[in-house]
């Protein structure tokens, strides 16, 4: 490789490195439900994909240009704008990245086996005293001599992925090729006076074109931890660069300008560095193979599936922090290779994580799955919303939608058009699967749908390649006939080894945590072993606790004193939020939780104080302490709130001080309807 080859290939990392910092930082100030509904967003296409992120952007500029458009422009601008081109950070951050996943390519096994299948020696510390070079080679790489004309050309399906605010996404994101890749490191190696096998250079090349962009954010997301001092400040300018560049192309929408501009502080850019990755973001992923097993099912190359706006938040509240539970994905994809059809049925108490699992199955398979999330705090209770959200998705993604411009009148009665929907849609599969993905059949209101008939109406007879994935608690359900169970409460020696896992990532992400055990003189073993034994492998527990004590609120207790199990601490909780006996506000907190219990939706300040007779302002005041119980929603244009998790409700339900509320539910009821005909909001 030339000097000039050579300075041309950085220029080209540091301009990939660019686009994929700038291109998430874009997409995480726009693509949440409250900017969504600032922007005027809903209702089309699903805004947190890449696709539907660029033609927000790309419909309001000068011209109307396609969005792939719009992003190769943004490539090229950034590419060969000076001020990245000389950023000292970025092209730090860059060589870390590739010294990363040097260092983890030397411990690969799949290594060594080429070695000793050639018979050389093993390579490892040569590897390992590349990565040691290579942040002062990076730097010394001089590029006075690139070819500026010589810009980033990223596909449209790279684009996608890079503009996406769903990490899963952009996990996927390639830079460059391999062969360039291949060129540095012979380059780089005879450098330092060193040169490997031909097999030896592909297997380190494949590993740099594929995990670069992962190893990139990793290295943004450890400073973020941190504090943010080193990489923040160029993650700033590189939006303010960007911003600018969408200016001098035409963008006039103020809400999404407005957005966009808010990005303007070291904070929030350490915010949206923390959420690069839903998941851990690194070169291992034990989920790997799992996830190439399920997409082998689903045609990847179609579109995504229109899936709601509710379903979406619920995804991203659930999939934060994901950690293990391959052997369900693994059983799951048995169930799918085995069978010609049929209903795969998670069961579990409350808590443990079926919600999680089942979302994480949606991005696994890329949103390529039907997708529904029942939810009482939501108000998703009944089969006629369960049987819409189906068939617009079926017939929006199969396009279906010149034969059925609307659903037919009768169309969310009962299952006839699901099931006429499914024969139509099963004969195109050519030899894909349709896979459903239904969570929590047991919140369904089945008092609302016709006696006798199956949850949500689910056939009873599927047409070939038509599989449900669903869960639900371990109680009776009226469920198809054939439906394979799988209880996730028999797999305790596997669920105590996630909860372990799940325990040490969220701890190694928190410098709270790592300052609560070390205040306390535990080892991490010893912190992670009780509390995995307190939460019983309940991970909303873990959720709860773990939160808390990041918060300070449990800086003056012991690890022996933390509460046990997840009604332990709904227990211990709940007497704090409702303080002392002699409370003269006792009552109405109590009131105030109890409405909320009851509400079959989300529902606003007004609407509660309404309901308990009390003035807003007070009700503010109560509901600023309760934050980590309640669900908070932006709903035209005014905040809603819900309980978080169907078993506070529950606790909440058998709590006798609840329970002597004074609160009549009949009365609370004619009361909301009353709100609603006055014209009241929720």
């Amino acid at each position: 490789m030339s000097r000039r080859d050579l300075a041309n290939f950085k220029n080209r990392v540091i301009g990939c490195s660019a686009v994929m910092a700038m291109g998430q930082v874009i997409s995480n100030a726009i693509a949440n439900p409250a900017t969504q509904a600032a922007a005027g967003m809903i209702g089309g296409p699903i805004a947190l994909g890449g696709v539907s992120i660029l033609a927000a952007i790309a419909g309001d500029i000068a011209g109307n240009i396609a969005a792939n458009d719009l992003g190769n422009r943004m490539t090229q601008r950034l590419s060969k704008n000076p001020s990245i081109l000389e950023n000292h950070d970025l092209i730090e951050a860059a060589g870390e990245a590739i010294a990363y996943i040097l260092r983890e390519v030397a411990l690969s096994p799949q290594l060594i086996a080429i070695a000793l299948s050639k018979n050389l020696p093993s390579p490892e510390r040569a590897i390992n005293q590349l990565a040691d070079k290579t942040p002062e080679y990076w730097l010394d790489i001089n590029t006075n001599t690139a070819d500026l004309s010589r810009g980033l050309n990223i596909s449209e399906d790279q684009l996608t992925l890079i503009f996406s605010a769903d990490a899963e996404e952009f996990d996927r994101v390639t830079g460059l090729t391999t062969a360039d890749w291949a060129t540095f490191l012979n380059e780089f190696a005879a450098s330092q006076g060193k040169s490997f096998d031909a097999k030896i250079v592909e297997f380190v090349a494949d590993k740099l074109y594929a995990t670069f962009p992962k190893a990139y954010c990793r290295v943004l997301k450890q400073d973020a931890a941190k504090g943010g001092e080193k990489f923040a400040a160029m993650l700033l300018k590189l939006h303010q660069i960007a911003l600018a560049e969408l200016k001098n192309l035409g963008l006039q929408n103020r809400e999404i300008l407005q957005k966009l501009e808010a990005v303007a502080t070291r904070q929030q850019i350490c915010q949206v560095m923390e959420k690069l990755s839903a998941i851990e973001i690194g070169i291992r992923d034990d989920l790997a193979q799992v996830r190439e097993l399920l997409q082998t099912f689903i045609d990847t190359s179609a579109p995504r599936l229109p899936i709601s706006l509710k379903s979406e938040t619920i995804i991203e509240d659930r999939t934060k922090d994901f950690t293990g539970r391959r052997f369900v994905f693994e059983e799951i994809g048995r169930f799918l290779q085995t069978n010609r059809k049929g209903y795969f049925v998670l069961e579990a108490e409350p808590g443990v994580g079926k919600s999680s699992i089942l979302a994480q199955c949606v991005l696994m398979m890329r949103r390529r799955c039907v997708t529904h999330f029942n939810s009482r705090s939501d108000g998703i209770v009944d089969a006629k919303t369960f049987l819409e959200n189906a068939c617009l998705q079926l017939i929006d993604g199969f396009k279906l939608r010149d034969k059925y411009p609307q659903l037919p009148e009768n169309a969310t009665a009962n299952g006839n058009f699901l099931g006429r929907l499914l024969g139509e849609v099963s004969a195109t599969l050519g030899g894909k699967k349709l896979i459903f993905v239904v969570d929590a059949l047991d919140e369904v209101d089945l008092s609302l749908q016709s006696s006798g008939s199956n949850v949500l109406y689910l056939p009873e007879v599927l047409p070939d390649n038509v599989y449900f994935i669903v869960s639900k608690r371990p109680e009776s359900l009226p469920l198809p006939m054939n439906h394979l169970p799988f209880d996730l409460m028999q797999y305790d020696a596997e669920s105590l080894e996630d909860t372990k896992a799940y325990i040490a990532k969220r701890t190694s992400n928190s410098a709270s945590i790592q300052n609560w055990i070390a205040s306390h003189d535990l080892s991490l073993e010893q912190f992670v072993g009780a509390v995995a034994q307190k939460s019983q492998n309940n991970f909303m527990y873990l959720r709860y606790v773990l939160n808390d004590i990041e918060n300070g609120e449990y800086r003056d207790v012991s690890l022996e004193d933390l509460p046990r199990e997840l009604t332990g601490y709904y227990r211990k909780h709940w007497a704090q939020m409702i303080g002392r006996e002699d409370d003269p506000l006792l009552e109405m907190k109590v009131k105030i939780i109890y409405v909320i219990s009851k509400a079959r939706e989300a529902v606003s300040r007004g609407w509660i104080a309404k309901s308990v007779r009390e003035t807003d302002f007070k009700v503010q005041q109560v509901l600023k302490k309760w934050d980590s119980f309640l669900r908070q929603q932006q709903v035209s244009g005014e905040i809603r709130y819900s309980i978080y998790h169907n078993s506070f409700r529950e606790f909440l339900a058998k709590d006798e001080t609840v329970q002597s509320a004074g609160v009549n539910v009949e009365e609370l009821n004619r009361q909301g309807m009353n709100n609603r005909v006055e014209g009241a909001p929720l």
